[in-house]
């Protein structure tokens, strides 16, 4: 669904200027030159024009306190009124100006806090001349989200789930960032300050699924003011086709709908592993996905799929889907993630007989695109991280370091590979090895 966000409202200004002396001289603030500005005949209109699934958002913008900032050409303020409280006339130096309308000082984040703002092209008072600009119009200036969960997913979230959206500007000096937690329990419309322009936003899903830890990372571009972003997580049943009962494991699809970039933006979240089911099966189910069937071409999909591939163990090619690869002692191992929409997450879950690899300074499961306070540890062992994976086409995920703490933990060892691309697009390979007594 694509819905769109537009908040606006019209102020007619109507100057007046008079002149107090005969200077041609148009510089703003010129000594003993004044003319006058009429506001008795501005109107500030608030007109919705909203289509959305909320019908609560057409409620009326109360204009009242609202702020008239009059600038000079050189952005300096010259007057400020709330709506409620201007004038009818008041006396200005002849000049160029420029009337700017807000809701607030600044925009922040926050719930229930939208920002609106709009200002006039710049006008030039003249003596002895009746002026007019053209209409101001004022539109949402921050970034408008809601998060929603389907009935199915909120039977098994803990009250400690939370989505926390960042936004990120990058400007010369430094990328600025603008964070906001959003409970799962807040109904409430969360508003966050937006980039000069575009830029990219973070969404972050963390806490006890199905009675397991999630935290799960997805990146949207193209993320500017005035645009409504609707979170919508789905709770799908995914069957790896073993189960005769029909069931499954749970998978979790985040669907992004921008009302401004038509953007539909799509991640699949696993709460955890169920024993003798394929968490991520490789055959059968459905991509995750909006559900709204515009699917584009198969075959073209097909062909642009994600691949892992097992390129080397001690130089030779293995067959990833079959081989179980014995570990004796150090070894060259790498596979190959290919991803001709490039690399949007790269999730790792390493399952382990015997190793416990908290004890070695890592987490069970991660993602290598957004690795976290995890980078450093990943890094160290070889392990892309970070810009190394995001984009990126094709990325050699090296295994070698690690193998050298695998020869006193006897058992198997498994890594399963699940990557996900810009398109929402995955492939899911579980890398097999063993250490025998």
């Amino acid at each position: 669904m694509k819905n769109i966000f537009l908040i606006c409202f019209t102020l007619m200004v109507v100057l007046f200027t008079f002149s107090a002396c005969h200077s041609e001289k148009m510089e703003t603030g010129t000594t003993g030159v004044t003319g006058q500005l009429s506001l008795a005949s501005m109107k500030m209109e608030v007109d919705l024009k909203v289509d959305t699934v909320y019908p609560q958002s057409r409620a009326g913008v109360d204009v009242s306190n609202f702020l008239l900032t009059i600038k000079n050409s050189q952005g300096e303020q010259v007057e400020q009124y709330t709506y409620s409280e201007m004038p009818e006339i008041i006396s200005l130096p002849v000049g160029t100006y420029t009337v700017v309308a807000s809701s607030a000082e600044a925009a922040t984040n926050g719930f229930d806090v939208p920002f609106y703002t709009g200002s006039t092209e710049q006008f030039t008072i003249k003596e002895n001349e009746l002026t007019e600009v053209s209409a101001l119009t004022c539109r949402l200036a921050n970034v408008m989200i809601s998060v929603e969960y389907d009935e199915e997913l909120r039977k098994l979230m803990g009250e400690d789930v939370v989505t926390t959206v960042t936004i990120k500007e990058k400007t010369q000096d430094m990328i600025k960032e603008y964070s906001l937690d959003i409970p799962s329990s807040e109904t409430r419309k969360a508003y966050l300050i937006a980039p000069a322009s575009a830029g990219s936003m973070d969404i972050t899903l963390k806490g006890t699924i199905d009675g397991e830890s999630v935290t799960e990372v997805k990146r949207v571009d193209n993320v500017q003011a005035g645009q409504y972003n609707i979170i919508k997580y789905v709770l799908n049943s995914v069957d790896d086709g073993t189960n005769s009962n029909g069931g499954g494991n749970l998978n979790i699809a985040i669907n992004i709908d921008s009302s401004m970039t038509s953007s539909d933006e799509t991640v699949g979240v696993n709460p955890g592993e169920e024993p003798g089911i394929d968490d991520f099966p490789t055959d059968g189910g459905e991509e995750p996905g909006d559900g709204d069937g515009d699917g584009g071409d198969e075959s073209g999909s097909e062909q642009n799929m994600p691949t892992i591939e097992g390129t080397s163990f001690n130089k030779v090619p293995f067959d990833i889907d079959n081989d179980r690869l014995t570990i004796s002692g150090d070894a060259e191992l790498q596979v190959t993630i290919g991803a001709p929409n490039g690399i949007a997450n790269l999730f790792v879950e390493i399952i382990s007989e015997t190793l416990d690899v908290s004890e070695v300074g890592l987490p069970k499961s991660f993602d290598l695109a957004y690795p976290g306070e995890n980078s450093d540890a990943l890094s160290g062992l070889g392990f892309p991280v970070g810009d190394k994976v995001i984009g990126q086409t094709e990325v050699l995920f090296d295994i070698s370091n690690f193998t050298i703490l695998l020869p006193t933990f006897k058992g198997n060892h498994d890594f399963k590979i699940r990557v996900v691309d810009s398109k929402g697009l995955e492939e899911t390979k579980t890398l097999k090895l063993k250490v025998e007594e």
